[in-house]
């Protein structure tokens, strides 16, 4: 099994290992971008996992940026039916791990209160999630 790891880990392709390391950086944006770039030059059989890393990036900057909560979840809940098809491990990513923290992070947007977009409160939040926000790992 362990040869199997070491394949999935070389098939990562350079682009997608540098908007890899700009999203674990917090920089979302870019991250969006550089997935979206990737997605012309990579191995067809990791298209599905670019894309769902897209959207992923994609929905963090939707929420820290712009404090954007039903895109966000909407975002969230497409990739991780995507991620959830490629568990444990996809492209030398652990899917598994990265959908357990997607979960986690959109249920805890989906317990604020619709209505609350600003304030004190609202920043402390935004604040607290930026902190938790999820990681993409590689499989071991």
């Amino acid at each position: 099994m362990s040869g199997a790891v070491v394949v999935l880990v070389s098939a990562v392709s350079t682009s997608l290992d540098d908007a890899i390391a700009a999203f674990n950086r917090g920089e979302y944006f870019d991250a969006a971008e550089l997935f979206e770039k990737s997605l012309a030059g990579i191995d067809p059989e990791l298209k599905e996992l670019a894309g769902a890393l897209n959207r992923i990036a994609a929905a963090m900057h939707l929420r820290f940026e712009r404090g954007g909560r039903q895109a966000t979840i909407n975002l969230l809940s497409q990739a991780m039916l995507t991620l959830d098809d490629m568990k444990p491990a996809k492209g030398g990513i652990d899917t598994e791990r990265l959908f357990d923290e997607i979960y986690a992070f959109t249920e805890e947007i989906r317990a604020v209160p619709r209505d609350e977009r600003s304030g004190l409160k609202h920043r402390a939040r935004i604040f607290l999630e930026r902190r938790r926000a999820p990681k993409i790992s590689r499989a071991k």
